[in-house]
């Protein structure tokens, strides 16, 4: 049975390896490598509008860097959407991202501040790389960092293995004397009995099975969970670290491919393409917008949170170096 669900997965990697080689090759055609939940919806919106078939192959965001990294100049995408601006930097770096490719729209505050000076990528929202969610009757949940250290245990995603933990990691480190100096904040934790599971879902059934009284998840998963079951409650950190969602274009794409995939990232932003994101079923509605459209009706006011925003040019080429020591350090 092993072997029948492993053959399974290879033969599903292969074909959408190959669909993407195809598409890539397909005059008129637009192919996402994408992590980020909505793309799906948004990609078959703008099949329908635009009249061009349009290819989604959906990856967790570090499958998704290093499957970008393998094929470097020889892209078999066109547009890339997912979290993180860590890793659009090491891309950009690598040279294989268009610049010039972020539209001229109405940005918020939080927004301008996010964007690349080259203009190698888009920004189309941020969410919070970590708030604590807790079940009731599980204990006094956490108020703040602090209570890391010195209260329950915790539980939180891998940050070798999940997209968002990295940036959570990076900004813990961060506000604790950057790095190396953040390191002994991250071991105090550690002594508490920091559970390190493989993603943000095996938190909350870590969560869920009392194995941990609180949870460090990304915002989406905290508040998807919250607003379907009263049974748990959201502390928001202060301050909360941001986790960017980017999208960016293949540098070595033919020119009427970049300008496709150009259409793409503008119809993204678009007033009526936000809103459509904001009322999804699923968590992936619970963003909040980095230009002037109307106020994310699902979530607190980011008037009223306080923000830390690792700088990617610190962090990004620190990462291997990171988490090499907290895969050592902490989860042994």
């Amino acid at each position: 049975m092993m072997r029948l669900r492993a053959a399974a997965v290879a033969l599903g990697i292969a074909v959408l390896w190959c669909l993407a080689g195809l598409s890539a090759g397909t005059r008129g055609r637009l192919v996402v490598y994408s992590s980020v939940g909505a793309s799906a919806a948004v990609a078959a919106a703008f099949s329908r509008e635009a009249g061009m078939p349009v290819t989604v192959v959906t990856m967790p965001a570090g499958a998704l860097l290093a499957r970008v990294s393998a094929e470097a100049r020889h892209p078999h995408w066109d547009v890339l959407w997912f979290e993180g601006d860590d890793g659009a930097l090491a891309l950009d770096r690598a040279g294989l991202l268009a610049h010039g490719v972020a539209p001229t729209l109405d940005w918020t505050a939080q927004g301008r501040t996010l964007l690349p000076s080259d203009g190698a990528y888009e920004v189309t929202s941020f969410t919070l790389a970590g708030i604590f969610l807790s079940r009731t009757g599980s204990g006094p949940a956490p108020r703040g960092w602090r209570d890391l250290t010195d209260g329950a245990r915790l539980g939180m995603a891998n940050p070798a293995l999940s997209g968002p933990a990295y940036p959570l990691l990076a900004g813990m480190l961060d506000m604790n004397g950057g790095w190396p100096g953040g390191q002994a904040a991250i071991l105090r934790m550690a002594a508490r009995g920091l559970l390190i599971a493989p993603s943000n879902p095996s938190v909350l059934l870590a969560l869920r099975t009392g194995r941990v009284s609180a949870g460090l998840v990304q915002s989406t998963v905290a508040f998807g969970l919250a607003r379907r079951d009263s049974r748990y409650r959201i502390t928001v950190p202060r301050p909360a670290i941001i986790l960017p969602a980017i999208a960016a274009i293949a540098a070595d794409r033919p020119a009427a491919s970049r300008a496709i995939a150009g259409r793409f990232l503008r119809y993204i932003m678009r007033p009526d393409i936000q809103e459509l994101r904001m009322h999804l079923s699923s968590s992936d509605r619970f963003f909040w917008p980095v230009t002037t459209v109307p106020r994310q009706p699902d979530l607190p006011d980011i008037g009223t949170i306080s923000l830390l925003h690792p700088d990617p040019a610190i962090w990004g080429p620190r990462q291997a170096e990171v988490t090499g020591w907290f895969q050592q350090a902490v989860v042994r």
